[in-house]
């Protein structure tokens, strides 16, 4: 099981004045490849936040400076080359954390928090409609919450709410079922994972959504969680340890736990004729170390020619989805996506794989946009369809 090695964060201000200005993290950055200015670069932002720091006026924060902290994808691509080792990434979040303090976020974000604090999740339909995609199952009950079962599926908002991500908790769902895996879920009681609040800068609302969570876990007495979702999973292996404190949970991506189902034999596969590649989502990769898992999943598949992208693993190219971007900026969110999907072109691949619901929405509008003749699949729907 791969963990991301942390670094240590200090301050922002005093994070900020250990940026020697050498221009790697500006290369990395996706934002900066389509938008060309140096204000949209990390070395630009962090330029600006030691300037203001220095003078003491903080509040001085621009609304284009705002909006230029709105437009990270939070990808971590500027940490990961950063000469000097700052945690950039971390430096973001609390750099929108310091903006909402000032009352300065953009109405977007302010938007989606009020949202979430009256739904509990990212989508406008009540939170105990959360299992509607169940309904399509065979046995429709199968996920209902139930205490003591083997594994607790933490299914998320985007794939409980939004259609076009439906197919990937029905693909888990059926491959447990058919794989003999004893799960629940914890249905209307989920609560969005809090990932939403802490990229936009309400880290402090997020922790009520966090410590809810948890606290059903324990009601159900479940000792191992899995989930689908890149940024859930983050929060739950990071953010929520605090939480977690004394209490033996192992918490596993969907694609971690398939491929631990795969090595046992309880997943037999057909052969697919097929080239495929795998985009590695931001908060799953280069943000958490998960890396091998999807790609032996994969790869493991009789019949299929794994190729990989030109930049992956931890140099993979963000979707554009990422840090909440879409909200704060649709036109640029997709300006990335199209950035990856000419390396998905340029690979020669008939499926993209990833593991993060974000992802698999923003690259198949891209795919659409570019008509290339290539299917976009969770890991868990390329499972699924090997099993046959």
């Amino acid at each position: 099981m791969s963990e991301k090695p942390t670094k240590l964060f200090t301050t922002l201000e005093k994070e900020a004045l250990i940026c020697g200005r050498c221009g790697y993290c500006r290369s990395a950055c996706p934002v900066y490849q389509v938008v060309g200015w140096e204000s949209a670069a990390p070395r630009g932002k962090i330029a600006v936040v030691k300037e203001l720091f220095a003078k003491g006026d903080r509040a001085a924060f621009s609304d284009e400076f705002v909006r230029r902290v709105a437009q990270c994808t939070l990808c971590g691509a500027c940490s990961d080359d950063c000469s000097t080792s700052i945690d950039t990434r971390r430096m973001w979040l609390e750099l929108r954390k310091r903006i909402v303090e000032m009352g300065k976020e953009p109405d977007a974000y302010r938007a989606m928090r009020d949202n979430l604090l009256t739904n509990k999740n990212i989508s406008t339909f009540p939170n105990d409609e959360r299992l509607e995609w169940a309904q399509d199952l065979d046995d429709p009950d199968a996920p209902a919450p139930r205490a003591g079962a083997e594994v607790g599926y933490f299914v998320g908002c985007v794939s409980s709410f939004f259609p076009q991500a439906a197919q990937i908790p029905l693909a888990i769902a059926e491959i447990f079922t058919r794989s003999g895996v004893d799960f629940t879920t914890l249905g209307g009681d989920e609560w969005c994972c809090g990932f939403p609040l802490i990229s936009t800068g309400f880290a402090d609302d997020s922790k009520k959504f966090i410590r809810h969570n948890v606290d059903k876990i324990k009601e159900l007495d479940i000792h191992t969680l899995v989930t689908g979702c890149a940024s859930c999973y983050h929060v739950w292996k990071y953010d929520s340890k605090s939480a977690l404190q004394g209490y033996d949970l192992e918490i596993l991506h969907a694609t971690e736990y398939l491929a631990h189902l795969i090595q046992e034999g309880r997943i037999p596969m057909n052969r697919l004729d097929e080239t495929a590649t795998y985009h590695d989502p931001c908060d799953l990769g280069r943000n958490s170390g998960v890396y091998d898992a999807p790609r032996e999943i994969i790869s493991g598949v009789p019949g299929v020619r794994f190729v990989e992208l030109q930049h992956h693993r931890e140099h993979a190219l963000c979707c554009g989805g990422g840090g909440n971007l879409q909200s704060a900026d649709a036109g640029l969110a997709a300006g990335i996506a199209r950035l990856r999907t000419e390396e998905i072109g340029a690979a020669g691949a008939t499926i993209v794989v990833s593991a993060c619901q974000q992802c698999e929405q923003m690259l198949t509008t891209a795919i659409r946009e570019a008509k290339l003749p290539v299917r976009v699949m969770d890991v868990s729907q390329f499972i699924l369809e090997a099993m046959g």
